[in-house]
């Protein structure tokens, strides 16, 4: 007779960060059904989940990216600059390829939709907790596909937000402290790298991929 001991699997300990209540609370309840999972606390503003990281050190934080007070790219610098062996899991609406790509540089290790499926969500959360990244199947080829373009620079992220204010190359000019004739290259340069024909494409393009969003 064998003596063998199997004990019980590990337990993944959640932290949940949603300003909507009902969608907060839906996703805990979902969770919570899973045998290998459990939710410690739930945050309603990216403040809050920095706060109740740093009390209950949870195994996997499940943000979503736009939150008040602080936004899920801020709540995930903030938490790693803290724990920087923290995993988070972004859940969001957004599927920007900027957005997409800002929260993979902040340090987050996986990005889920929130249109997918439970068993698509826990995957993630799984992977994400043995130290892996997961990436929703359509997020992994919209990154693939925006990585294969020409990227902006810094400055031409600058210049774009700038542009999407209405602002004329004189006011951006002004505003980032270079002669307009610059401004006129990196407004050039952006129109020819995301493939628009003006100004006002180009300002519709930067809302659709995530450019605009702080």
């Amino acid at each position: 007779m064998s003596n063998d001991f199997v004990g019980e699997p590990e337990v993944i300990t959640l932290l949940l960060a949603d300003d909507h209540p009902v969608t907060r609370e839906g996703l805990a309840l979902i969770l919570s059904t899973e045998e290998d999972m459990s939710v410690l606390a739930q945050a309603g503003d990216g403040e809050q989940a920095v706060a109740l990281h740093r009390k209950f050190k949870p195994n996997v934080t499940v943000l979503d990216l736009q939150m008040p007070k602080l936004n899920g790219l801020g709540a995930t610098t903030q938490i790693l600059a803290e724990s920087p062996n923290a995993r988070i899991l972004l859940f969001t609406t957004y599927d920007g390829d900027e957005d997409i790509y800002r929260a993979m540089h902040a340090g987050a290790r996986g990005y889920v939709l929130k249109d997918s499926r439970q068993d698509e969500l826990c995957r993630a959360i799984r992977a994400v907790h043995s130290g892996g990244r997961y990436l929703s199947p359509p997020v992994g080829a919209k990154l693939a596909d925006s990585r294969m373009l020409d990227p902006l620079t810094d400055r031409e992220r600058e210049v774009l937000k700038l542009m999407a204010q209405g602002k004329a190359n004189k006011e951006i000019s002004f505003d980032i402290a270079v002669s307009e004739s610059t401004v006129k290259t990196h407004v050039a340069s952006i129109i020819g790298k995301l493939g628009v024909t003006s100004r006002t494409e180009a300002a519709l393009m930067a809302q659709k991929r995530g450019f605009l969003r702080e």
